[in-house]
């Protein structure tokens, strides 16, 4: 059992460094589009139009209610 709950770490260790990088590489691309306009190319701009999309689709319920999981997450991991 302890070899298999390692193995959980460590592979939740990765998962969350892979997570970290790929917002990172979001961040980096709207920090491109909002340096270049325009200009920053097909990509970059491509990839503003999703992360507006999808922002524009996510409701101010959504929002309150993954607030509320994460709460209660953090809550319970505490106690």
């Amino acid at each position: 059992m302890n070899k298999i709950d390692k193995y959980l770490v460590q592979l939740r260790l990765v998962l969350l460094r892979g997570a970290e990088s790929m917002g990172l590489v979001l961040v980096v691309l709207i920090l491109v589009y909002l340096l270049l306009g325009a200009a920053s190319g097909d990509y970059v701009i491509s990839v503003i139009a999703n992360i507006s999309l999808f922002i524009s689709a996510v409701t101010p319920q959504a929002i309150i209610g993954a607030a509320i999981v994460f709460g209660l997450v953090n809550y319970l991991q505490k106690k």
